[in-house]
């Protein structure tokens, strides 16, 4: 028996969500399929160690998303339907081994008077950093905020720019190229190297130059941005949305075929049989390098199929979460408690991690931390007097010896960065540790097919995977060559973290080709509003 609607969507990731929202309030009849039992994708939260104890699967900070016209302008009204952000403050601390401690907090003077305990120019040139940020961000928002263009149309409007060749200089050179020259002191220039490489991509590369303004620019507007009641609750309002203007979404259906006819997409087949037909247009949010197979290569032109073939990975992603039994603290002294924690001893370090990475080394010498503690804002997360805790580093997925050596590695090196971090803290030990769960690079592909070699952004955002190239020139206007299917999610412009732009990018491009817009879609009031 097969099931018609007018749009049926593969996934219930934030990004397919987004789409599918906005197709349900323009009026089509939408279905959403999820592989898992829980919507969400890498926007989850699950009891991952004991009962009570709500932890987020893998992204934590909605910051980005926070630009999104989606939500700046409120046009799904998510509000309604739960989303809530909290602005920690602290944004982030950074301890390091010889005792200093360096603070961002909400407030820029406060922040510029922490970098000029350590350097005066430092100060200045964080205040110079974020003015330069001001004048290229209108540029870089518009171009995020709508299908990619081509290569030669976006240099001509960054030469058109405010900043003009500056600005073309400084997209084309590599982050660390920014931070070393605008900064001379290393706590320093380690914080914003830290902060620089939190989208998970090489920073020593060219073309990731805009990462250390982009990152720390938004950190310093909206803080280490929280959702209450985990990463979850964004997913959740987008799902209330959807059901509210008539449309489903239903859980532990893994989508397995694109069923075509005549050359276009018309619905797909799930594990267990079902078929369910899209008789306006299918939207995936399968990785592409699984696309390929459930497509079929020969329904698809050799340069689509060779520039997945060619799709380079993002950096992987090992974490482990704990339930703690007291909130842990960073710093000298007595230390002090944040909802994230940052550490790296130096810009050489991150070199040396990179390197490591690329040569399928896990390093551990002085790790690269990422340390989030929700709880401390969140009281939903844990019970009284209890936290979550998660601790990420970065590391290979194709280790020496193959990937399968995770399995017997990822205990020990657990263990090894929280021996690591507890000498950043004066309270942090085995002592208030309650539970624990691991999750190699390996783990995190097992549990979302979409963490494609345990990265949550899709790939790598060279400069031969952004923009125009993403997924593959002439292909990456969110229209597949597959008449009537659509690709949304990490593997669209701009890429991973939740932002939700490649989302409502497709939706745009989804509802010109169905004879409806975006501008209609948002023009509706709330349904709950309507008599």
């Amino acid at each position: 028996m097969t099931e018609t609607y007018d749009v049926v969507v593969a996934g219930a990731g934030h990004n397919s969500l987004i789409t599918a929202a906005y197709a349900a309030r323009a009026g089509f009849r939408v279905l959403v399929l999820e592989a898992n039992e829980q919507i969400g994708g890498d926007a989850t939260s699950e009891p991952l160690t004991l009962p009570g104890f709500l932890h987020d699967s893998c992204a934590s900070a909605h910051n980005l998303i926070q630009t999104n016209p989606m939500l700046r302008n409120n046009e799904l009204q998510l509000d309604r339907h739960g989303l809530e952000y909290i602005r920690p403050d602290p944004v982030v601390v950074m301890p390091f081994l010889d005792g200093e401690t360096l603070t961002m907090s909400l407030d820029l003077e406060r922040t510029a008077a922490e970098l000029a305990r350590f350097s005066a120019h430092d100060a200045k040139a964080y205040r110079g950093l974020l003015a330069d940020w001001e004048l290229m961000a209108p540029v870089v928002g518009e171009e995020r905020a709508n299908p990619p263009r081509l290569p030669s149309e976006v240099a001509a409007r960054t030469e058109a720019s405010p900043m003009g060749p500056a600005m073309e200089r400084i997209r084309r050179c590599s982050a660390l190229d920014v931070i070393n020259e605008r900064f001379e002191e290393p706590h320093v220039r380690a914080f914003f190297a830290w902060m620089a490489f939190m989208t998970v991509e090489a920073i020593d590369q060219p073309g990731s130059g805009l990462l250390a303004f982009s990152l720390v620019a938004g950190r310093q507007r909206s803080g280490w941005t929280t959702p209450r009641g985990g990463s979850i609750r964004l997913p959740l309002a987008l799902a209330a949305v959807i059901e509210e203007a008539g449309g489903r979404v239903m859980t532990s259906k893994p989508v397995r075929r694109i069923l075509l006819e005549g050359g276009r997409a018309v619905g797909v087949e799930t594990a267990d049989g079902s078929r369910f037909e899209g008789r306006r247009a299918v939207v995936s949010t399968i990785h592409v390098k699984h696309l390929l197979g459930m497509v079929g290569e020969q329904h698809l032109p050799a340069p689509f199929i060779d520039s997945i073939n060619r799709w380079k990975p993002s950096i992987g992603m090992f974490a482990t979460h704990y339930a703690l039994s007291e909130a842990p603290r960073f710093g000298a002294g007595g230390g002090r408690e944040s909802v994230a924690v940052a550490a790296l001893e130096s810009v050489d370090e991150l070199c040396a991690l990179l390197a490591d990475e690329r040569s399928g080394r896990i390093h551990l010498d002085e790790p690269v931390l990422l340390v989030i503690t929700s709880s401390l804002v969140d009281a939903s997360r844990a019970p009284a007097g209890h936290h979550t805790f998660k601790v990420v580093t970065f590391v290979p997925y194709d280790l020496q010896g193959g990937s399968q050596r995770w399995d017997d590695l990822k205990a020990e090196v657990s263990a090894t960065l929280f021996e690591k971090l507890c000498r950043l803290s004066p309270n942090l030990s085995r002592r208030i540790v309650l539970a624990e769960h691991v999750e190699s690079p390996l783990d995190m592909e097992r549990r979302n097919p979409a963490n494609w070699h345990g990265s949550c952004h899709g790939g790598a955002a060279t400069p031969d995977q952004t923009g125009y190239f993403r997924p593959a020139a002439g292909w990456s206007s969110y229209r597949t060559p597959i008449e009537g299917l659509y690709q949304t999610g990490a593997c669209t412009h701009p890429g991973g973290s939740i932002s939700g732009l490649p989302g409502r990018n497709c939706a745009s491009v989804l509802l010109g080709d169905l004879g409806s817009s975006l501008n209609e879609v948002i023009g509706i009031k709330s349904l709950a509003a309507k008599p």
